[in-house]
């Protein structure tokens, strides 16, 4: 790899960029079999970066930049998924030793999807049947704001969910659209928001399984992370 940087650093130090271009093309020829992927050295991205504004692709090469394109796409969501499948909560971690390792997990996660949290999950109290918080959190979506708060029935395939929607004027929006959804789209919940702008449903039956919340406003979406009933 030395002898490869030393002749990327080379073909860089060369002011006419066309021949960047040529001088990068001879070198990808040349070294074949020995070529970085994207993203592993920097002075070949920069070199292919450069090369890429003075070189015309062929038609065939066009097709096949096209098909690499749509393969690493498609490689991309399938990485995507699952790492949204491999880190799910367990809710039943909020009731034992990995308690507090699982509600940092489900407070990063949802703060890596843009939820801001206002009141912390992990508090436990009796309600007729043990219930477990998820805490409560917003975001916005379109112009509206949306608050939810999550539980669980300790015990029981049961969750406890509060949903309130406001627009820009802080005032109560209905129609906002709430589901609980499973890992295979499977809909196990959906109810929108009344004139209040609320959704207060206290006991949603569930089986065991993924799931993740989805709030839909005005041709928009967002969810949170999965978690495991």
């Amino acid at each position: 790899m030395n002898t490869l940087n030393e002749k990327l650093a080379k073909i860089l130090t060369n002011s006419n960029e066309e021949v960047v271009a040529q001088s990068f093309a001879a070198f990808c020829k040349e070294h074949a079999n020995e070529l970085p992927m994207p993203g592993e050295n920097k002075q070949f991205d920069q070199a292919m970066w450069t090369a890429s504004q003075f070189t015309k692709l062929s038609k065939r090469d066009e097709d096949l930049v096209a098909r690499v394109t749509a393969k690493l796409a498609v490689s991309a969501m399938d990485a995507v998924t699952k790492s949204m499948q491999d880190t799910v909560l367990n809710l039943r971690d909020l009731v034992g030793s990995a308690k507090q390792s699982a509600i940092d997990t489900w407070q990063d996660m949802l703060g890596a999807m843009s939820w801001q949290q206002m009141v912390p999950a992990g508090a436990m109290r009796g309600v007729g049947a043990q219930l477990v918080t998820l805490g409560t959190y917003q975001t916005k979506i379109a112009d509206a704001s949306v608050q939810f708060n999550l539980g669980w029935h300790v015990d029981k395939d049961e969750l406890r969910l509060l949903v309130q929607a406001k627009d820009s004027a802080s005032e109560a929006l209905s129609d906002v659209e709430v589901r609980v959804t499973s890992i295979d789209g499977t809909l196990a919940f959906s109810r929108k928001t009344n004139e209040d702008g609320a959704v207060v449903a206290p006991c949603v039956p569930v089986k065991s399984g993924q799931y993740k919340i989805q709030i839909l406003w005005a041709d928009g979406i967002v969810d949170t992370p999965f978690f495991r009933v």
